[in-house]
Order: structure tokens, then C-alpha cells, then sequence
């Protein structure tokens, strides 16, 4: 194993790999974290070169090498799967939880594996809950009465060729937004002083329930609701039919937008973004008689006069047919119902406002909320169209970007996602060199600097399909058809 292998490390004993068929009848944890166990054996198994006489020897896999095994197999490999597999089996005495010392590294998780004699008294989880077939045919009853109702369902198996952002949350709010899932700033309010232009306008955000304030993750949430609410928009003018603010979704659509199976680890994250998205507010306070507040309320559509409004993405988050249909056998709601705040819902609808803007559909895969904001920041400044080319410093970014939270902390964070961007993408990471990142569109040049650690330079690809010279966008800006897009450089 690599020392310079990151993440949790998986332990196995020699004779652990013979008692496959022992570990595999356990009834103390579920399908899915049989599955994963085994998978994680049946790898040690295919990596065994130790002498059958020691048995007490050990196998170790890097959480990497584990990922790419359980990948190619079609088993659940995410970051939030291994760690919540991993924690249950630690909860229930099969796993033993340590630390394991790398040269020059911070200590990784490491788990090793016990004998299964150690958890024959625990009890039994394929007891703890029934067969939920007849509830699966109930969930397709609901989508039948759903469809019947015409009732407004955001379905990811409508073609889906490009994604749509919205000036508001993806810009604006996306920039007073907690800075990460870890950031501390879970309940209590905060206040962000946004730029625009060169003057400045207060937000506060805020909790409106016990839920946690909303993330920069919850970014890609917003892109694909936003997304899969403009294809029905247009589906029912195209039809002719009534559009409402009233949507209905399956959470297990909302992950497949977003390039993620529908497992229950990934269908709970989508949910507590749900939650965050429903709870907190936006308090945007301006002054209506200044030329900053009139600047602002003028671009975004705002009432004239207003100093002090409220926004909310969802302001109505309910799953009241879940609970119709299976009562308590059902474990998490599956169909929510979902209101966007009005003023949203009415841009979206209202054929004179340019409040979305179409983007790549990768992006939408994208976790790193950052990566959304720095997508979304090269949207407004570099533009898509024309032949801008934008240089700014790292200091200046985050000033941009994420203005109230702690320069050290965005630096760090920032810089991992980038790097995370390029070796998804299979391109080499140079860590203390100069790097050229391809943001869906546009190219990212970023090169270190001693003053302001690192300095950026961002232009378009004038061949990219979505933003390049011969994109739809552009051909239409080409005819006169399409208005200029928003300018908040």
C-alpha cells in the first residue's frame, strides 16, 4: 500500500478470508452492509500473497482500493456509503476503530476486522423490518394518481440535455451560504456583505426551524431542482396547460439528475438538503433610496421601495402522501410535494424575465459547492459570450465567493476541490505548480504566487458546445433574439 494513499484503512486477518461463509450468515446487519463486507473480503482475497501458515497475518486495503473494487461490481462506493457502512459494522463490534499513522500525514481511520464469534449475541436486524414490497407497489400508485391528477412531477426520465441555474440562489444566495458541512455556523444567524459592482448590500442568513443553516453543497440541490422545474415549465406551455407552484418529486429522481444511485445513504443526504433548503432564509437588506439598493432591485426584478425582504427556496416542503401511503412501515418519505418561493416561481414562468441560465448537465455531478460558486462566478464575470478575460488573485476570489467566511479555512478548502475537479477529471494535479482547469467551458489558469498564494486567470472556450461561438446562446445573441445576460461585474 501506497504511503501516500489517502482515507480510512480496512484490516483483515489471513484467517478471516476462509470464514467468508461464517460472516456472510450473520443476521446482525443488513443486505447492504453484508454486501459491503463481503466485498471488502472477496478484495482482500484476490489481493492474498501471505503464506498459509500465518493466518494471524494482515491484509491491509486503502479506502480508495476498496471504492474501485466495490465500483466495478456496481456496489455502492461513496465517500458517505463507506463511512456510515463502516460506522455500523464499528457500532455492532465487527469492525474495531483506530488510528493508522502515515509519514508526514494526519492519522487515517482504520478498521479492522473482528471475528464474527465476537457479535453472535447481537441481535438480529432481518427481524427489524418487513417486507417492503407491497410498499414499492404502493409508490407506483402513487405516480399513477399523480399522473392522472396532472399534477406538476419532476421526472428525471425527461431528457435532460442541459442544466439551469437561477441569478438568485446559484449567484447571490449561493455567496451568504455556510462555507462547508462542517462549517460551525449551523443555527446561529450570520451576515454577509455582498458586492455588487463596487458597492455593497447586507445579507443575513438565518434558521428559520432546528434545522441547520444551508451549505455550499446544498448548491447542486438547487441546480437540479431548478433544472428539473424548468423542464415542466416548458412542457406545460408547450402543451398549454395550467402551470402551478406546486411540484411534485421522488427523491430517488433527484439523485439520478445528480449522478448518484439511489441508495439510502445518498437518499438521505438529498433529503437533509431538502431540509436545509426549506428552513433557512435569506434577510436581504437594502436601502431603497440609495443608487446600490435601486441598482440591485432593478436587476433582480425587486418591488421598488422595499428595504427589507425574505427568501426562502422551498417554502413549502411536505411528504404527506408518504405517509398515506404505508404509514410507519415506510422508513424515510420517498415523494415530497415542494413550493418555490414565489417570486422564483414567477420568474421562471414569465417569458420576459432572464432569471436562469443554462449551464453544462456535468455540473449537476459535481459535489463541491465551491466548484458550483467558482462556475458560477466565471458565468458572471467571464461571461458567455465575447472575450473577456478576467485575472484575480485568491484573496480577491473568496471575497467574491464566500465573503464571510475565514480566508485560511475557504483557501483550504477551496484548493482540495480543485484539486478533487482535476483528478476526476484524469488530470495531473501539480501541487506547488502551475495547474489549467477546464470548468465545463471555461479555462481556469492558476498559478502560484508568494503575495497572494495563488493568482487566476479565467476566459472562455470559445469551443466549448454550451458556451463556445457556436453554442445556441450565442448563435441566438448572434440574431438579436436573446437579451444580454445579467452583468454584476
Amino acid at each position: 500500500m501506497s504511503v501516500k494513499s489517502s482515507g480510512s484503512v480496512y484490516r483483515v486477518k489471513k484467517r478471516h478470508l476462509g470464514q467468508i461463509k461464517i460472516y456472510s450468515d450473520l443476521d446482525c446487519f443488513s443486505k447492504t452492509e453484508r454486501t459491503f463486507l463481503l466485498g471488502l473480503l472477496e478484495l482482500c482475497s484476490s489481493l492474498d500473497n501471505i503464506p498459509e501458515s500465518d493466518n494471524n497475518l494482515t491484509i491491509d486495503v486503502t479506502r480508495t482500493e476498496l471504492q474501485e473494487w466495490l465500483k466495478e461490481k456496481n456496489i455502492g462506493s461513496g465517500d458517505t456509503i463507506l463511512k456510515k457502512r463502516s460506522a455500523a459494522l464499528t457500532e455492532i463490534g465487527l469492525f474495531k476503530k483506530e488510528k493508522y499513522q502515515r509519514p508526514k500525514c494526519k492519522p487515517a481511520d482504520l478498521f479492522i476486522l473482528q471475528d464474527a464469534t465476537n457479535v453472535l449475541d447481537v441481535p438480529s436486524k432481518r427481524k427489524q423490518f418487513k417486507d417492503h414490497r407491497p410498499h414499492r407497489q404502493k409508490l407506483k400508485e402513487i405516480k399513477t394518481q399523480l399522473i392522472e391528477a396532472d399534477a406538476q412531477i419532476l421526472d428525471s426520465s425527461l431528457p435532460i440535455r442541459l442544466a439551469r441555474s437561477e441569478r438568485l440562489w446559484n449567484g447571490v444566495f449561493g455567496s451568504c451560504m455556510r462555507s462547508s458541512r462542517t462549517d460551525p455556523r449551523r443555527t446561529e444567524p450570520f451576515s454577509t456583505i455582498y458586492r455588487i459592482g463596487s458597492d455593497q448590500i447586507e445579507i443575513i442568513t438565518s434558521s428559520q426551524s432546528d434545522s441547520e443553516i444551508c451549505h455550499v453543497d446544498d448548491q447542486r440541490t438547487i441546480r437540479a431542482v431548478i433544472t428539473m422545474v424548468c423542464i415542466e415549465i416548458v412542457e406545460r406551455m408547450d402543451l398549454g396547460k395550467e402551470i402551478r407552484n406546486e411540484f411534485y418529486i421522488d427523491i430517488v429522481d433527484l439523485c439520478d439528475i445528480m449522478g448518484l444511485d439511489g441508495s439510502g445513504a445518498n437518499r438521505d443526504t438529498v433529503r437533509d438538503s431538502m431540509k436545509r433548503l426549506y428552513s433557512t432564509n435569506f434577510n436581504l437588506i437594502l436601502d431603497s433610496e440609495s443608487e446600490t439598493g435601486h441598482r440591485f432591485a432593478e436587476q433582480f426584478g425587486i418591488t421598488p421601495g422595499a428595504d427589507d425582504l425574505n427568501f426562502r427556496f422551498l417554502t413549502e416542503l411536505d411528504s404527506s402522501i408518504d405517509r398515506e401511503y404505508g404509514g410507519g412501515s415506510v422508513r424515510r418519505p420517498r415523494w415530497y410535494r415542494i413550493a418555490l418561493h414565489s417570486k422564483t416561481f414567477q420568474d421562471l414562468v414569465d417569458l420576459n424575465v432572464i432569471s436562469t441560465f443554462i449551464d453544462n448537465k456535468e455540473i449537476l455531478k459535481v459535489s463541491s459547492g465551491l466548484i458550483h460558486i467558482f462556475y458560477t462566478w466565471c458565468c458572471i464575470h467571464v461571461k458567455r459570450s465575447g472575450k473577456r478575460v478576467i485575472n484575480i488573485t485568491l484573496p480577491d476570489l473568496q471575497k467574491f465567493m464566500i465573503p464571510a467566511s475565514r480566508y485560511d479555512n475557504f483557501r483550504d478548502r477551496f484548493l482540495a476541490a480543485l484539486k478533487h475537479h482535476q483528478e476526476k477529471n484524469n488530470q495531473v494535479w501539480h501541487q506547488d505548480g502551475v495547474n489549467i482547469i477546464n470548468l465545463f467551458g471555461y479555462i481556469v489558469k492558476m498559478e502560484p504566487n508568494l503575495v497572494h498564494d495563488f493568482l487566476f486567470t479565467a476566459y472562455r472556450d470559445k469551443s466549448d458546445p454550451i458556451i463556445g461561438d457556436s453554442s445556441m446562446h450565442n448563435r441566438l445573441l448572434n440574431t438579436g433574439k436573446l437579451q444580454g445576460q445579467l452583468d454584476l461585474s
